[in-house]
């Protein structure tokens, strides 16, 4: 097969070489047959007569070869490439406006595409991803949860071995302080079982993994694997750091490997900087002490390789019976009632499932939007290109009459719209690589180490390939059997008047439906501009002018929490002691911000109904002065107080919302609750405050607990800074960091930012940033595309109706009723796709309704707005032809064709 190949290459590339082999191959051969027939007895002259009989004419025998090697083909589609490269630089004019429309259609479809091929369907870089799942509980409560104690890992594993060839445990991510080489610098983390790396059958880039071991002790394994971005980026790629010993948290550990590129970890859209062995978890924080041997903290997600041939649904028998065991021997702990396994993506384990389906959601919504832009661009182009193939009828008809067929003809015209859709994929994949590009760019306001890789891989290219191919037939078929399918008499005599009313119908019959669906674009963009500003406009219950945060890790510079709360005390001091700073204080969690917390509560005369889940509330731990910080109103009560000491009695403040949703209207002042995980420690209300946004711009207010950090300070680690002030923020910025480190110069301090900027993430107006940007680009590239459609079949039916225009204004008409004729067929056009346009967005609104905030899907005014928009902008563009159409001299008007 490949000497075949190479040879009709080699026809192709070297015809003249070719050609001259195949004269000497049948020279030979008829020199033979007549040297045959002479020694057979006949005179020279005849025997090549019968020789030229039996083998036949070198001309025909030539092109029996060119058929049966397939060269003829090639030659013709070489040809076709050939003449529509002429063809395009006959008419750059066209040849620019169908490439660059048919690179905007793909381009947004490409961009588009890439994330949500990164948010969907890309799978992470492991072995045999398809075997690998995540566990997830079903709990007798309703809930689901895919958080496992490490007892109940280990139960798992042992109890699944039927099923799974291997089952390993990983922590969430957290943010831990490395020291090497005296240098200390923050680090994600994530602590991972010993056949972590094994069960994901990855290899290292260098060094070693964890080995498979328990590793339940740091002194097992005091090790650390590094993230490749973080070993490439923080230390330069060096492999001497294999073997080097450093600090975690002020405790030594090994670096012994680096994971391989691509492979970001567990954690969704997080790449996590370095893994360590589940023992390092035990003495880096002092809240995991009981680890190993605690049922209660459902602290380890579980993965899962399947054993081959089964699948995730084939297995859930045997979980179902493990999830029986679990509940039975420990109905204290491991109230399950089943468990799942879910294959593996970018989204499990660690995310909420409503995050993920919004986010699916979206995704759908604007691949949609997307591809209804490539749709628009396609029409476009088929209406210009059904335009042009007026103007080359005659030429269709020449070549017809000349001998060309019609599949020939076809095939002529389809290679030049294919041309233009590769020209056009080409040009689109470059605006869709700079697109992604620049959304993966987008800053998140955080030192998270979030990953927006929005690369070009072969999926894309697919996409893109596929998109072009798509738009190749949409776009060339049916010009290109228009153009043959006319009579060829008619044509030959039709004097070059090629215009038909029916093939005007068509062209505005696409650009109604291209005005309408730009229409929908508009709507949809003015409806995600609207909600944009309600959430930039939206009370939050607190005031964030003026606020500067300064997130602070002292664990991460090894104080324990006695030095930790020594530092934070002096750190206040000498904070309000600035001049300029009106309050400060101390807070585990900012509003909105990537981290929030939650419990379930059990409440001092309160019962939830048996249809209802067990309360439960998200809470923050602050110092005092918080509430001032912040300016959230205490309604009743009062605030956090310096006596609110570790030793004191445990107090709270809640939110109004928890309060009229507990206490029904009574004074919650003086009431208890507690932690469903520590009924022993009652907690009493000391006040209420007003509601306020804490950790989603949308949701509407929940119950919500506000603790004493010094209370509560084991638990959190970093703590935020923050103080309201009356001087520049440069100022004070500059003043914070070089207070914070005359106290201890290693501290490190991260996230210095304003309050606003902290509140401007993906839970905050971030994500409405985005979709608004997004859809407003996709509307006016789709309001671009109606007024060139509008422009050119309008221009193009002004010029087909230049002699009427003519007869008419020598018979009298005057200007004005010329300018009603022109304008009326545009508004023809506009009127249509108005109404198609309304009805689709109305139709639309429903799935896109979720995202919106304060504006109804159906709202009037963004509908009237986006009506009138395009309107206007397309009458404008009809005016150009109308008004060129008014200029006709009657006299030039006569001879026109």
């Amino acid at each position: 097969m490949l000497e075949d190949l190479r040879l009709r290459v080699r026809s192709l590339f070297h015809r003249k070489a070719v050609e001259n082999d195949l004269n000497d191959e049948l020279r030979f051969h008829f020199e033979q047959q007549v040297e045959k027939l002479v020694q057979s007895g006949l005179p020279p002259a005849e025997a090549r007569r019968q020789a030229r009989l039996a083998i036949g004419t070198q001309d025909e025998i030539r092109e029996e070869y060119r058929d049966s090697s397939g060269v003829r083909f090639l030659e013709t589609l070489l040809q076709d490439i050939r003449f529509a490269l002429r063809m395009m630089r006959k008419s750059p004019g066209f040849t620019a406006v169908a490439i660059l429309t048919l690179a905007l259609g793909i381009g947004a479809n490409t961009a588009i595409f890439s994330v949500v091929d990164w948010l969907i369907l890309r799978l992470p870089p492991v072995a045999k991803a398809e075997q690998i799942t995540t566990l997830e509980a079903e709990l007798l409560s309703g809930y689901y949860n895919n958080g496992f104690s490490y007892p109940a890992f280990e139960d798992i594993r042992r109890q699944s071995t039927a099923v799974f060839s291997d089952v390993a445990g990983a922590m969430d991510f957290q943010m831990d302080g490395l020291s090497i080489d005296g240098n200390n610098q923050p680090i994600w983390t994530s602590y991972v079982s010993g056949n972590f790396f094994q069960m994901m059958g990855l290899k290292p880039v260098l060094g070693s993994f964890i080995e498979p071991t328990p590793g339940k002790s740091v002194d097992d394994e005091p090790v650390l694997v590094l993230g490749y971005t973080f070993w490439k980026t923080h230390l330069g790629g060096d492999s001497r750091v294999i073997g080097k010993s450093v600090l975690i948290n002020g405790h030594p550990v090994t670096i012994i490997g680096v994971a391989p590129k691509g492979f970001h970890g567990i954690a969704s859209l997080m790449d996590v900087q370095g893994y360590l062995p589940l023992g390092m978890g035990i003495v880096t924080s002092d809240a995991k002490k009981d680890l190993v041997v605690d049922r209660k903290p459902p602290v380890l997600a579980i993965f899962a390789r399947l054993k081959p041939r089964l699948t995730a649904k084939s297995v859930q028998p045997v979980l179902n019976v493990i999830a029986q065991r679990l509940s039975t021997q420990y109905p204290a702990t491991d109230k399950c009632k089943s468990l799942f396994a879910n294959p593996l993506d970018l989204f499990s384990p660690g995310t909420d499932p409503s995050t993920s389906g919004t986010l699916r959601l979206v995704s759908a919504v604007f691949l949609i939007l997307a591809g209804l832009v490539l749709i628009l661009a396609c029409l476009n182009v088929a209406s210009l290109l059904i335009a042009r193939s007026s103007a080359r009828e005659r030429e269709m008809a020449v070549r017809a009459a000349v001998g060309a067929g019609r599949v020939r003809l076809i095939r002529q015209l389809l290679t030049e719209s294919l041309l233009l859709a590769l020209l056009g994929c080409a040009g689109g994949v470059v605006l869709g690589l700079l697109a992604s590009r620049s959304l993966g760019s987008i800053n998140l306001n955080t030192t998270i180490p979030f990953v927006l890789d929005f690369q070009f891989d072969w999926r894309v290219f697919a996409d893109a390939f596929c998109v072009a191919l798509f738009t190749a037939a949409v776009v060339g078929i049916a010009p290109a059997l228009r153009a043959t399918r006319r009579n060829l008499n008619n044509l030959l005599h039709e004097r070059g008047r090629t215009a038909t009313v029916a093939r005007q119908r068509t062209r505005s019959a696409l650009v109604v439906v291209q005005v309408g669906g730009s229409l929908m674009l508009l709507i949809v963009a003015g409806l995600f501009v609207r909600s944009l500003r309600n959430v930039e406009h939206a009370n939050l219950g607190f005031d964030p002018s003026h606020v500067l945060n300064f997130t602070i890790d002292a664990h991460e510079a090894g104080y324990n929490e006695v030095q930790a709360r020594d530092f934070f005390q002096n750190l206040l001091s000498c904070v309000h002691a600035l001049p300029g700073i009106e309050t400060a204080s101390l807070a585990a969690t900012t509003p909105m911000s990537y981290f929030s917390f939650g419990e379930e509560l059990a409440i001092e005369g309160y019962q939830p109904p048996s249809n209802q889940q067990a309360p439960a509330a998200g809470y923050n731990a602050v110092s005092p002065g918080y509430f001032e910080t912040m300016r959230i109103p205490i309604l009743s009560g009062r605030g956090f107080l310096d006596s609110d000491s570790p030793t004191s009695p445990h107090v709270a403040v809640i939110n109004k919302v928890m309060a009229e949703r507990y206490w029904h209207g009574q004074n919650p002042i003086g009431r208890h609750f507690a932690n469903t995980a520590d009924p022993k420690n009652p907690i009493e209300v000391v006040g209420v405050t007003a509601d306020s946004t804490t950790t989603d711009i949308t949701s509407p207010s929940a119950p919500f607990v506000y603790l004493p950090l010094a209370q509560h300070l084991q638990n959190q680690t970093p703590v935020t800074l923050q103080l309201r002030t009356s001087l520049p923020l440069a100022t004070a910025n500059r003043e914070v960091v070089d207070m914070i480190h005359s106290l201890s110069p290693a501290m490190p301090v991260s996230d210095v930012q304003t309050m606003i900027e902290a509140i401007d993430t993906l839970h905050g107006p971030m994500l409405f940033q985005i979709a608004a940007g997004l859809a407003a680009s996709l509307g006016i590239l789709g309001l671009a595309l109606a007024i060139i459609g509008v422009y050119g079949v309008v221009s193009y039916g002004a010029s087909q109706r230049t002699h009427e225009i003519g007869i008419r204004m020598a018979l009298g008409a005057q200007r004005v009723q010329i300018l009603k004729m022109i304008f009326g067929q545009g508004f023809f056009i506009v009127s249509g796709g108005t109404l198609l346009g309304v009805l689709a967005a109305a139709a639309i609104a429903r799935l896109v309704g979720n995202f919106l905030v304060g504006v109804s899907p159906l709202d009037a005014i963004t509908y009237l707005g986006a009506v009138f928009i395009l309107t206007t902008v397309a009458l404008l563009a009809c005016y150009i032809p109308a008004r060129r159409a008014m200029k006709v001299d009657p006299m030039v008007a006569l001879r026109y064709e």
